[in-house]
């Protein structure tokens, strides 16, 4: 007997892209200049002291187009063949592929063209990506007595290809057929150059993988997989790693001593140990490539000037992962309240990134290698609760929170020797404030490192503590003084999940907070306070009294980073709201009908003062800052909906 499947998922998309320097633009510039002119009646041209750059946002919102057409295409099939009794196969076949194109354009009567270039500007491209993908497994299943087992042992191909292209040119005739002519621009030809690229990637991940999974009468569990993986990313005599798992369970409730708990449901002790690999970044970092650096005249001929472009790694290996997790399940009140509680540690080994090198003997300053190692551990639990149950009205609380302990272990591997620490996320201009956070050997994550401040003096100058903990001027301290004062990666989350039934009706509302960490407030450090650029835009707390932030009234405290921008992170959101309506249908075709609204971003409860926390990123290597006020700040989002099952 066998069993076939096949489904196809199109989707198409067609979006107009932000623009995140325009944001920071509304941002900074005086607001009260006027968007229009007075003379002409067009937009009028705004300079900005913000980096010396002549931008109307509204103009440029309006007049720039900046779009993308996206399609998605999902087609995968299945075969599963019946082979006996306890015994059956299936081979899975998918593609997975999808389409961005993009298309920009800037008129010729922008004026920032105006008093620029003069010429309008347009630009096309295309991003492809297709993913290939074919498992063939087998499970075979047996019970003998009070033993059973279940044996899966299979085989995965999976190859990524990516490939693009992109031109643009500049100096149109005519405005009016925008991004769809580039030939008809004559700026390529006068100037001599092509402008345009195409690229194409690949990679392929093979595997191998096995899994038993074992009980003895429901009670005593045991679990043991292995996989072995191949990739195409690694240095040559490294492409293939092998990850073995194991996990065990004992179910307490089963044993003939716990019988007489009889408002005890479920009980179970587990514990798991596995190493996972992970090869996801870029193609070809472990060869030797080549690539263009301009061009060079010889003879009346134009020629491509070609050469390494970066550092060949042929010991490039997989990135590993050690897990360990130890955790209980229960049930208690006719299993009116469930939930877990789990003890996990992740050891990250040999992490894949960007390591600097000396240069010469190496072609480029940087090579991609596995260097570092980090290491997470904590607690999660979650509790599920059936509060109220009767005909008419239901009550539903689910609630998950998790701690998280985070520590950078080391930069060195035995290949690569180096510093115990380096100054990560620049600053943007104005000015050159320089780095905010230092990843060190032995310390969290996003731990900030610049000046402690010591308050503001009768002058309006911030004062900070130098490395001999005096009080100095900001103006005068020097880069030894500046030591760790906070870290951006938070150390507590929850979230609270309540769903309510009445009738037809339903009420879901989700709450979601994240507690224990700091926030580097760049609004308030660029333009939050009286010291800030001449003619720029200035945020209300420069002159509110009860901010701090007006305090710092000597132009000599610009630029300098400190911890007095920092600010409690935590908050506590209203994440999303969703009211529905059964409608009670009696129809032969249709099953069902439902109307909805749902309300996303609802209210945020913070401290923090540089508008939304979750505008700021708190994943990553580099959490708790943004290095610019080019973001977008988050909205709120009504969505209205209507669900029909057919029969």
């Amino acid at each position: 007997m066998y069993t076939v499947t096949f489904n196809v998922a199109p989707r198409h998309a067609w979006t107009n892209l932000a623009d995140y320097s325009n944001f920071n633009y509304a941002l900074t510039m005086n607001p009260t200049q006027p968007i229009y002119d007075k003379t002409s009646g067009g937009f009028n041209y705004i300079q900005s002291n913000w980096g010396g750059n002549g931008n109307n946002p509204v103009e440029a919102a309006k007049t720039i187009l900046a779009q993308q057409g996206i399609n998605y295409l999902d087609i995968d099939g299945s075969l599963k063949l019946n082979i006996c009794k306890n015994l059956y196969t299936k081979i899975i076949l998918s593609d997975v592929s999808s389409e961005y194109r993009g298309y920009n354009f800037v008129p010729s009567t922008n004026t920032t063209v105006i008093h620029g270039s003069g010429r309008s500007t347009a630009s096309q491209s295309l991003d492809q990506y297709d993913q290939d993908n074919l498992e063939w497994f087998g499970n075979y299943t047996q019970s003998i007595g009070k033993h059973s087992f279940i044996l899966m042992g299979g085989y995965s191909y999976e190859q990524n290809v990516a490939s693009g292209f992109n031109a643009a040119n500049e100096g149109f005739p005519s405005d009016v057929l925008t991004y769809n002519n580039l030939g008809s621009g004559s700026y390529n030809l006068v100037q001599g150059i092509n402008n345009v690229g195409s690229y194409k990637n690949s990679s392929k991940l093979i595997s191998f993988f096995g899994r038993l999974n074992y009980d003895y009468d429901q009670k005593y569990y045991v679990t043991a997989s292995l996989r072995r993986e191949g990739s195409t990313k690694f240095g040559l005599s490294h492409k293939w790693g092998s990850f073995p798992a194991a996990s065990i369970a004992w179910r307490i409730t089963q044993e003939k001593f716990m019988q007489s708990f009889s408002w005890l449901n479920e009980l179970k002790l587990r514990a798991d140990y596995g190493i996972t690999g992970n090869q996801d970044f870029g193609d070809y970092l472990s060869q030797n490539t080549y690539g263009g650096f301009g061009y060079y005249p010889y003879d009346g001929v134009t020629y491509q000037d070609w050469g390494p472009t970066q550092n060949a790694n042929y010991d490039l290996h997989w990135e590993t992962a050690i897990n360990f997790n130890a955790g209980i399940d229960f049930e208690v009140l006719n299993s009116k309240i469930t939930g877990s509680v789990d003890y996990f540690r992740r050891t990250n080994k040999d992490l894949l990134g960007w390591y600097s090198v000396p240069n010469p003997p190496n072609l480029v300053q940087q090579t991609y290698a596995n260097v570092g190692s980090m290491r997470n551990s904590g607690i999660e639990v979650q509790l599920n609760a059936k509060a109220i149950q009767n005909t008419q009205f239901r009550y539903n609380i689910s609630f998950n929170c998790a701690t998280d302990n985070n520590v950078f272990l080391s930069f060195s591997n035995n290949l690569f020797q180096g510093q115990n620490y380096v100054d990560v996320v620049s600053m943007a201009a104005p000015g050159s404030p320089g780095t905010i956070q230092r990843l060190q050997a032995g310390k969290r994550i996003g731990s900030f490192y610049m000046l402690k401040s010591a308050g503001v003096d009768k002058n309006g100058e911030l004062l900070v503590y130098n490395k001999n903990n005096e009080v100095v001027p900001a103006s005068s301290a020097t880069f030894d003084d500046r030591r760790f004062v906070g870290n951006g990666l938070p150390k507590f989350t929850a979230n609270l999940d309540n769903h309510f039934d009445y009738k037809q009706w339903g009420l879901d509302i989700f709450l979601r907070g994240v507690f224990g960490y700091k926030i580097f407030n760049t609004n308030a450090f660029y333009m939050g306070t009286p010291a800030t650029q001449l003619g720029a835009n200035v945020l209300t707390c420069a002159y509110n009294s009860n901010s701090k932030y007006s305090k710092l009234t000597n132009n000599a405290s610009y630029g300098i980073l400190s911890d007095y921008f920092l600010e409690p992170g935590d908050f506590i959101k209203i994440d999303h709201v969703t009211l529905g309506y059964t409608v009670p249908i009696k129809n032969k075709d249709v099953h069902s009908m439902k109307i909805y609204v749902t309300a996303n971003n609802l209210k945020t409860f913070t401290k923090f003062t540089g508008g939304d926390p979750e505008s700021t990123n708190i994943n990553g290597l580099y959490p708790g800052v943004n290095s610019s006020l080019s973001y977008y700040p988050s909205t709120m989002q009504l969505m209205f909906g209507l669900i029909v099952n057919f029969e």
